[in-house]
């Protein structure tokens, strides 16, 4: 791995790192600010009449937060919340770029986001537009398929615990510390 997998540490100097972090952010608010797609706007509006307790309640286009609760940019979360249980959800709203063609299997990238926010403590819910374009037309239905996938994640979450989620989001078991 690169410089021990320490990334760009001690590969860049201080002030190329520096010029990397302010680069990165300065694409990160870049796209934060981007127009949001009509499906995510869909998506956030019914999440929002969802029956559940919010401890951070949902909110659009959210920087990741790392293990020790700070941003860290790995991620522009399109919507991100907290339950009043402390799970934080990232509830992603996948158009058609997330998948692959014509098997509408997932895309690398997306893969990876998925990966990278379970490995940061998130609860990642996919919301695929071909879904939801089935359901757009009725409030009721959008909010219950909205709690299905809530409580289907809350749920395999909880089964698979610390390390499995550890493990799925990194491909290798944690080590003894």
């Amino acid at each position: 791995s690169l410089a021990g997998g320490q990334g760009l540490v001690g590969v860049l100097s201080a002030q190329q790192l520096q010029n990397c972090r302010a680069a990165w952010q300065e694409r990160l608010n870049m796209i934060a600010k981007s127009a949001v797609g009509q499906t995510q706007r869909s998506v956030f509006q019914a999440l929002q009449k969802v029956p559940v307790k919010w401890l951070v309640p949902p909110a659009m286009e959210q920087v990741s937060l790392g293990v020790d609760g700070q941003p860290d940019g790995a991620a522009i979360i399109d919507i991100a919340a907290r339950t009043s249980d402390g799970v934080w959800l990232a509830v992603e709203a996948d158009g058609p770029t997330h998948f692959r063609q014509p098997d509408r299997g997932l895309a690398g990238p997306t893969l990876y986001r998925n990966r990278a926010l379970a490995v940061r403590g998130y609860v990642v819910v996919s919301v695929p537009y071909y879904e939801w374009e089935d359901i757009q037309h009725s409030d009721r239905l959008k909010q219950q398929y909205l709690s299905d996938k809530i409580a289907a994640a809350l749920q395999q979450a909880a089964a698979d615990g610390p390390e499995q989620q550890r493990f799925a989001a990194t491909g290798r078991p944690s080590t003894a510390e």
